[in-house]
């Protein structure tokens, strides 16, 4: 009976081996990849006007809307009278050297964990070179430039590389960064 079991034991160790024999480690499907935003506008000339102390246009309206000030306080404690307007589109970029990027891609699946590099940037009308030099990209696909740049004006078009252990894959041109 107990040569049984060792036997029942030692046929199931070898179907295992045997089983396990050729498996290619590693899934990663790039098929469905893709940004939902797909392009980023750099500007060269930044908007840095400083912004001012007046009046807070949401306050404004709950005033046009029937609100009183005591009203507004209670039920929006966060909306005051006075607020900072006017500040320039890059302004708070600039104040915290904070980097162009783009959305998150898509539909990248695969064994953990994936990693992800620029492969190539390409422009019809720019020096993909210069982009090159700074581009980087986060783990979960987002596009990163340096505020501090001196790419020129152009579009470019950015592909990536995927891979993990046993497996690699491309996805080209599937980012566009402006440059205006």
């Amino acid at each position: 009976m107990e040569g049984m079991k060792l036997g029942i034991w030692g046929m199931f160790f070898c179907l295992l081996m045997i089983g396990c024999q050729g498996i290619d480690v590693g899934f990663l499907s790039t098929e469905y990849a893709s940004y939902g935003l797909d392009s980023m506008v750099i500007r060269k000339e930044l908007d840095t006007t400083e912004p001012y102390w007046g009046p807070n246009p949401e306050y404004q309206q709950y005033l046009e809307g029937g609100f009183l000030p005591e009203q507004i306080e209670m039920f929006f404690p966060g909306v005051k009278p006075i607020t900072l307007v006017g500040a320039g589109e890059d302004y708070y970029r600039v104040l915290n050297n904070q980097p162009w990027t783009g959305s998150a891609i898509e539909g990248v699946e695969g064994s953990i964990p994936i990693w992800v590099k620029v492969k190539s940037v390409t422009s019809t009308n720019g020096d993909p070179s210069k982009l090159m030099e700074c581009v980087s990209v986060r783990g979960n696909g987002v596009i990163e430039v340096p505020l501090e740049n001196d790419i020129p004006v152009g579009k470019y078009l950015i592909s990536l590389t995927f891979w993990n252990e046993g497996r690699s894959k491309d996805v080209d041109d599937c980012f566009t960064i402006i440059v205006k």
